[in-house]
């Protein structure tokens, strides 16, 4: 059973490799902002873009809702 575990946590750890950047654009269009991203929050209504992506850090967070966090969160948040 020890080998399953191992093999999920190399998988997520491998999820957490994925450039955040390609996983975002895949369902929100971003506009650059300098070296990051911008966009609408895709987790609450706004006419301003506050959601912005690090591909630096691998890293989303949005500063109206405050959700952020790494690839493997957004897609949690987005997806379900």
């Amino acid at each position: 059973m020890r080998s399953s575990s191992v093999n999920f946590e190399e998988a997520i750890e491998e999820a957490r490799k994925a450039p955040i950047i390609d996983v975002v654009f895949s369902v929100i269009q971003l506009k650059r902002a300098g070296i990051n991203y911008k966009a609408l929050c895709p987790f609450h209504q706004e006419k301003t873009p506050s959601f912005c992506v690090f591909p630096k850090t691998n890293s989303f967070y949005c500063f109206g809702c405050h959700h952020g966090g790494d690839v493997i969160k957004f897609a949690e948040l987005y997806f379900g």
